[in-house]
């Protein structure tokens, strides 16, 4: 007695064989797509999935119960099985290509915490600076890594001694992540390094500085192509940040209604 074929097992059906008839090749929604036993009912045949095939109602009508003479089902089963093994075999790669990576963080890792090491005798890198090494070397080179910890221990490093004392050596560790960006800053925009300067000017000659806004303002007139030697003159000259901060936005807005003003003298 031939057993009806539910829904779920037609559907592994045509997802199995691509929703494509396996003996002309054509494929839904061109034609309507059948369940075809392989071995016939009728000789024994069951419903098992590997005795189904996904056929048109052409084919599958014309078939009646005799069986496949051709290998059209064979080689389709064929190419599944070597489709199946080249992605096991790009999965493999991708997991070994995974390791390796991880490896490679790894001695990334290594060579920071030695390096460490060796600029701060004494000190090797807690479990939070680890962490924040490996976020370091995500986001710069190697080399700008162990450049910035360089200059850090040169700069802020104060010995008791032959060793650096404590608050000093966290103090240089928590610079480094500045002198990271500051230097990609410099190398990407070189005058970028004279707008510090300017606004390290401003921070020491006023008893107030808002940095965030002073930078962004040295920007947005540097933009307008104010001069660095008029932008530095005027930092020099300004009595406070208001009476700066008032001339410099009144030079972006007078250069935005000029369009632009390129002597860069308009300042002050």
């Amino acid at each position: 007695m031939r057993i009806a074929l539910s829904k779920s097992i037609r559907f592994e059906v045509f997802k199995r064989d691509a929703f494509t008839c396996q003996y002309c090749g054509r494929k839904a929604p061109d034609v309507l797509l059948e369940v075809d036993h392989v071995e016939p009912v009728s000789q024994g045949g069951t419903n098992d999935l590997l005795n189904l095939v996904s056929a048109c109602r052409d084919c599958n009508a014309g078939k009646s119960d005799r069986r496949l003479s051709d290998t059209s089902r064979l080689d389709a089963q064929r190419r599944q099985l070597e489709e199946l093994q080249d992605r096991r075999e790009q999965i493999d790669l991708m997991f070994q290509w995974q390791r390796e990576l991880s490896s490679l963080d790894e001695d990334v890792a290594l060579r920071i915490s030695e390096f460490w090491q060796k600029v701060v005798p004494g000190y090797s890198l807690n479990s939070q600076g680890m962490q924040d090494m490996k976020a370091l070397s995500k986001k710069y080179s190697l080399d700008e890594v162990l450049a910035a910890m360089q200059c850090a221990a040169d700069q802020y490093l104060v010995f008791e001694g032959d060793e650096p004392t404590k608050e000093s050596v966290e103090l240089a560790w928590s610079k480094v992540s500045g002198i990271c960006r500051n230097k990609r800053a410099d190398k990407d925009d070189p005058q970028l390094k004279r707008l510090f300067y300017i606004r390290g000017i401003v921070r020491n000659r006023f008893s107030y500085c808002n940095e965030r806004v002073a930078l962004a303002l040295l920007q947005d007139a540097r933009a307008r192509d104010a001069s660095i030697d008029g932008l530095e003159r005027f930092a020099k000259s300004a009595k406070n940040w208001t009476e700066w901060r008032a001339g410099m936005n009144d030079y972006i807005a007078q250069c935005d209604v000029e369009d632009g003003d390129t002597s860069g003298e308009g300042l002050g």
